[in-house]
């Protein structure tokens, strides 16, 4: 019996990489949910042998994709929500900060809030509307790499 079939066996990294894989793949088929995708990739890595690997995927398909099948282009969606949240709270704080000046000095001061908020939204505006090729290639060389 080859080592690779024994699930006694305490699972490495690469045994957890290759679930988690498998699992992200699941999840971009829509064959899991986000709950579900997030609690087994927790399992995932949490895993001590083989054997706690296997239920993690044994009600999934075997992957079929062929070693030249093109990777499906993700949607730019999730990053560009950070960004757009990162950007809401960053602007947030400048006005409150403004506010608090305002305050002190009593009475209102030149709106500086205004010129960082309005630079980074025409940026992500931007990118949100004709997308970042050059971040997108990135992304696609990571992921093609990993």
């Amino acid at each position: 019996m080859d080592d690779a079939d024994r699930v006694e066996l305490r699972a490495s990294d690469a045994d957890r990489e290759q679930v988690a894989g498998r699992l992200r793949v699941a999840f971009d088929e829509g064959r899991l949910g986000l709950v579900e995708y997030d609690e087994r990739v927790r399992n995932a890595y949490a895993a001590v042998t083989r054997a706690d690997l296997v239920p993690l995927t044994a009600d999934l398909p075997a992957a079929a994709e062929p070693a030249g099948a093109p990777v499906a282009k993700r949607s730019r969606a999730p990053r560009l929500g950070k960004e757009w949240r990162e950007w809401a709270q960053v602007s947030f704080m400048l006005v409150g900060i403004w506010l608090v000046i305002s305050i002190v000095s009593g009475g209102p001061i030149f709106f500086f809030p205004i010129l960082p908020m309005g630079i980074w939204a025409v940026v992500l505006g931007a990118q949100t509307m004709f997308g970042d090729d050059e971040k997108d290639e990135k992304d696609e060389k990571r992921e093609l790499e990993g």
